[in-house]
Protein backbone atom coordinates (compact mmCIF):
# COMPACT_ATOMS: atom_id res chain seq x y z
CA UNK A 1 0.00 0.00 0.00
CA UNK A 2 3.02 2.27 0.91
CA UNK A 3 4.67 1.69 -2.27
CA UNK A 4 1.23 2.44 -4.74
CA UNK A 5 1.34 6.06 -2.69
CA UNK A 6 4.84 6.78 -3.19
CA UNK A 7 4.57 5.60 -6.46
CA UNK A 8 1.25 8.07 -7.37
CA UNK A 9 3.15 11.03 -5.73
CA UNK A 10 6.48 10.54 -8.02
CA UNK A 11 4.16 9.87 -11.45
CA UNK A 12 2.52 13.36 -10.34
CA UNK A 13 5.31 15.32 -9.75
CA UNK A 14 6.41 13.53 -12.81
CA UNK A 15 4.07 14.62 -15.10
CA UNK A 16 4.11 18.43 -13.65
CA UNK A 17 7.96 18.39 -14.67
CA UNK A 18 6.87 17.30 -18.21
CA UNK A 19 4.14 20.12 -18.33
CA UNK A 20 6.85 22.67 -17.26
CA UNK A 21 9.60 21.46 -19.58
CA UNK A 22 7.07 20.88 -22.97
CA UNK A 23 4.81 24.36 -21.74
CA UNK A 24 7.79 26.43 -21.67
CA UNK A 25 8.10 26.76 -17.58
CA UNK A 26 11.95 27.19 -17.49
CA UNK A 27 12.79 30.52 -16.35
CA UNK A 28 8.95 32.62 -16.09
CA UNK A 29 11.16 35.44 -15.09
CA UNK A 30 13.69 35.77 -17.57
CA UNK A 31 10.86 35.26 -20.64
CA UNK A 32 8.56 37.78 -19.21
CA UNK A 33 11.23 40.30 -19.02
CA UNK A 34 12.37 39.23 -22.57
CA UNK A 35 8.85 39.90 -24.11
CA UNK A 36 7.68 42.81 -22.33
CA UNK A 37 10.70 44.24 -23.19
CA UNK A 38 10.36 43.70 -27.01
CA UNK A 39 6.68 44.64 -26.15
CA UNK A 40 7.51 48.11 -24.73
CA UNK A 41 9.41 49.12 -27.46
CA UNK A 42 6.55 48.19 -30.72
CA UNK A 43 3.68 49.83 -27.99
CA UNK A 44 2.34 53.17 -29.28
CA UNK A 45 1.13 55.36 -26.61
CA UNK A 46 -1.52 57.66 -27.69
CA UNK A 47 -2.85 60.94 -26.27
CA UNK A 48 -6.04 62.28 -24.36
CA UNK A 49 -8.96 62.60 -27.16
CA UNK A 50 -7.05 60.02 -29.37
CA UNK A 51 -9.87 57.22 -30.74
CA UNK A 52 -7.59 54.15 -30.80
CA UNK A 53 -8.87 50.96 -32.63
CA UNK A 54 -8.34 47.58 -31.63
CA UNK A 55 -9.44 44.52 -33.36
CA UNK A 56 -12.82 44.09 -30.95
CA UNK A 57 -13.08 48.05 -29.44
CA UNK A 58 -12.32 51.90 -29.98
CA UNK A 59 -10.96 53.30 -26.53
CA UNK A 60 -11.52 57.43 -25.95
CA UNK A 61 -9.87 58.93 -23.40
CA UNK A 62 -12.31 62.22 -23.14
CA UNK A 63 -11.13 64.08 -20.31
CA UNK A 64 -8.38 63.75 -16.84
CA UNK A 65 -9.25 65.86 -13.67
CA UNK A 66 -6.30 66.44 -10.57
CA UNK A 67 -9.06 67.20 -7.52
CA UNK A 68 -9.47 67.28 -4.26
CA UNK A 69 -12.82 65.91 -4.47
CA UNK A 70 -15.57 63.85 -6.34
CA UNK A 71 -18.95 64.09 -5.76
CA UNK A 72 -22.10 66.03 -5.40
CA UNK A 73 -23.01 68.10 -2.23
CA UNK A 74 -25.22 65.48 -0.91
CA UNK A 75 -22.44 62.49 -1.64
CA UNK A 76 -18.46 63.67 -1.86
CA UNK A 77 -15.35 61.79 -1.35
CA UNK A 78 -12.70 63.92 -0.31
CA UNK A 79 -9.02 62.82 -0.81
CA UNK A 80 -6.64 61.18 1.89
CA UNK A 81 -4.01 63.36 3.69
CA UNK A 82 -0.82 64.20 0.84
CA UNK A 83 -3.56 62.64 -1.64
CA UNK A 84 -5.38 63.44 -5.03
CA UNK A 85 -7.85 61.86 -7.08
CA UNK A 86 -7.23 61.50 -11.01
CA UNK A 87 -10.73 61.43 -11.99
CA UNK A 88 -10.99 59.85 -15.76
CA UNK A 89 -13.51 59.77 -18.45
CA UNK A 90 -13.10 57.54 -21.54
CA UNK A 91 -15.51 56.11 -23.96
CA UNK A 92 -15.23 52.68 -25.62
CA UNK A 93 -17.17 51.01 -28.66
CA UNK A 94 -17.70 47.79 -29.74
CA UNK A 95 -16.11 47.91 -33.38
CA UNK A 96 -16.29 44.25 -33.88
CA UNK A 97 -19.81 42.11 -35.43
CA UNK A 98 -20.41 39.88 -32.21
CA UNK A 99 -21.60 41.22 -28.70
CA UNK A 100 -18.20 41.55 -26.35
CA UNK A 101 -18.81 39.69 -23.11
CA UNK A 102 -19.10 42.31 -20.20
CA UNK A 103 -16.13 40.37 -18.80
CA UNK A 104 -13.97 41.12 -22.08
CA UNK A 105 -14.80 44.76 -22.26
CA UNK A 106 -11.52 46.55 -21.79
CA UNK A 107 -10.25 47.62 -17.97
CA UNK A 108 -8.22 50.54 -16.95
CA UNK A 109 -5.18 51.55 -14.60
CA UNK A 110 -3.71 54.01 -13.81
CA UNK A 111 0.53 53.99 -14.11
CA UNK A 112 3.30 55.97 -13.07
CA UNK A 113 6.17 55.24 -15.25
CA UNK A 114 8.62 56.37 -12.70
CA UNK A 115 7.99 53.96 -9.98
CA UNK A 116 9.04 50.01 -9.67
CA UNK A 117 7.30 47.53 -11.79
CA UNK A 118 5.01 45.39 -9.95
CA UNK A 119 2.93 44.46 -13.70
CA UNK A 120 4.87 42.22 -15.74
CA UNK A 121 3.56 44.25 -18.63
CA UNK A 122 5.09 47.53 -18.23
CA UNK A 123 8.74 47.92 -18.09
CA UNK A 124 9.35 49.95 -14.26
CA UNK A 125 5.86 50.93 -13.65
CA UNK A 126 3.38 50.76 -10.90
CA UNK A 127 -0.21 50.73 -12.10
CA UNK A 128 -2.59 51.33 -9.78
CA UNK A 129 -6.48 50.04 -9.23
CA UNK A 130 -9.38 52.71 -9.29
CA UNK A 131 -10.66 53.75 -6.33
CA UNK A 132 -14.19 52.35 -5.29
CA UNK A 133 -16.07 54.76 -3.62
CA UNK A 134 -14.19 58.07 -5.45
CA UNK A 135 -15.14 56.08 -8.92
CA UNK A 136 -19.04 55.62 -7.92
CA UNK A 137 -19.20 59.31 -6.32
CA UNK A 138 -17.24 60.92 -9.37
CA UNK A 139 -20.14 58.84 -11.58
CA UNK A 140 -22.81 60.29 -9.52
CA UNK A 141 -21.51 63.54 -9.91
CA UNK A 142 -20.93 63.63 -13.84
CA UNK A 143 -23.90 61.90 -14.52
CA UNK A 144 -22.03 60.21 -17.67
CA UNK A 145 -21.29 56.79 -16.80
CA UNK A 146 -23.35 54.32 -18.68
CA UNK A 147 -20.98 51.11 -18.57
CA UNK A 148 -21.51 48.16 -18.46
CA UNK A 149 -21.48 46.04 -15.35
CA UNK A 150 -23.28 42.54 -16.62
CA UNK A 151 -24.37 42.88 -19.78
CA UNK A 152 -22.99 42.58 -23.67
CA UNK A 153 -21.47 45.48 -25.63
CA UNK A 154 -23.33 44.91 -28.55
CA UNK A 155 -21.84 46.10 -32.27
CA UNK A 156 -21.20 49.32 -32.67
CA UNK A 157 -22.54 50.77 -29.52
CA UNK A 158 -20.47 53.11 -27.10
CA UNK A 159 -20.35 53.65 -23.78
CA UNK A 160 -18.85 56.28 -21.53
CA UNK A 161 -16.52 55.22 -18.37
CA UNK A 162 -15.66 56.58 -15.01
CA UNK A 163 -12.87 56.23 -13.06
CA UNK A 164 -11.26 57.88 -10.39
CA UNK A 165 -7.74 56.87 -8.65
CA UNK A 166 -5.97 57.90 -5.28
CA UNK A 167 -2.49 58.59 -5.64
CA UNK A 168 0.04 60.26 -3.66
CA UNK A 169 0.07 64.15 -4.52
CA UNK A 170 3.38 65.13 -4.82
CA UNK A 171 4.70 61.96 -7.40
CA UNK A 172 1.58 63.09 -9.68
CA UNK A 173 2.49 66.70 -9.87
CA UNK A 174 6.38 65.75 -10.86
CA UNK A 175 5.75 62.61 -12.64
CA UNK A 176 4.65 61.32 -16.17
CA UNK A 177 1.49 59.11 -16.10
CA UNK A 178 -0.71 57.25 -18.08
CA UNK A 179 -3.68 54.87 -18.60
CA UNK A 180 -3.47 51.20 -19.70
CA UNK A 181 -6.11 49.23 -21.00
CA UNK A 182 -6.21 46.01 -20.59
CA UNK A 183 -6.55 45.99 -24.15
CA UNK A 184 -3.31 47.30 -24.66
CA UNK A 185 -3.94 50.65 -25.45
CA UNK A 186 -1.79 52.96 -23.35
CA UNK A 187 -2.71 56.91 -23.37
CA UNK A 188 -0.36 59.70 -21.43
CA UNK A 189 -2.47 61.67 -19.45
CA UNK A 190 0.50 63.73 -18.07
Amino acid sequence: MRHKIITLILAVVVIIIIGNVVGGGGDSETTSKTSSSSKAKTEKTYNIGDAVKTEKTEVTVTKVEDRDTVGTQYIEKKASDGGTIVAVQYTIKNVSKKPISSFSIPTVKLVDADGTSYDSDIDASTTYDSDIDASSTYATETKVNNSKILSDLNPNIKVTGVKAFEVDKEAYAKGTWKLKFSNDVIVKIK
